[in-house]
């Protein structure tokens, strides 16, 4: 005689109810230990309201608010796991903080041989920097000259004590940056004699 299977009993609404009232509890309490706020204070009404949960309800339904406990840390413990591997081995742009010294709208205008220092200022530090830069005719130039796609215009790029790179527009370059902070770097302009070029930054990016 083949055997008939019995159908699932559907959770209750109660089961869902007390997740979320989880859920909500133990995210209120991972965002306080990420700002650093009364991650004390937050961690015991954790734990007090989760027994208090547990204690005060009735035997029969007592494994199903267990149950949602669990479900509510894990779920919460995936999602803080998954920020944090983002927060510290995930790439950062930094193109809006690289800053120019000295540069009209923090776009040089150089001469061949011309030089400009930058700074890149970060709270997520990172072992390497992938950058990428725009070679342009200067706007107060662009009239009567055309020095932007000449084989001769590039520029060298140097960060920190690491040798210089050679880069034409549009190209990209890695260098080590060794999780500083404060980063600093130099650009140095080659074109030919008597073109100004506009440097613009396309992108620039911290990597693990």
């Amino acid at each position: 005689m083949p055997k008939v299977s019995t159908p699932k009993t559907p959770l209750p609404p109660r089961f869902y109810w007390a997740l979320l009232a989880f859920l909500c509890l133990f995210g209120f309490t991972a965002w306080l230990l990420h700002i650093d706020a009364g991650a004390e204070i937050a961690g015991v009404l954790s734990l007090a309201v989760s027994v208090i949960a547990l204690v005060g309800t009735p035997t029969g339904s007592r494994s199903m608010m267990t149950g949602a406990l669990v479900t509510a840390a894990v779920l919460v413990g995936v999602v803080a796991g998954g920020f944090f591997l983002h927060t510290e081995f995930g790439s950062v742009d930094v193109t809006g903080k690289v800053v120019f010294a000295g540069a009209p709208e923090n776009q040089p205008r150089l001469l061949d041989g011309e030089e400009v220092p930058f700074t890149i200022t970060t709270d997520e530090p990172r072992a390497n920097l992938e950058i990428t830069f725009e070679i342009v005719d200067a706007p107060e130039s662009v009239d009567f000259q055309d020095c932007a796609t000449d084989p001769m215009t590039k520029v060298d790029l140097e960060v920190g004590r690491s040798s210089a790179e050679d880069m034409r527009s549009g190209e990209s370059r890695t260098v080590p940056v060794h999780e500083t902070a404060e980063i600093e770097g130099s650009v140095v302009m080659h074109a030919p004699e008597g073109c100004r070029m506009q440097l613009n930054v396309v992108e620039a990016e911290l990597q693990s």
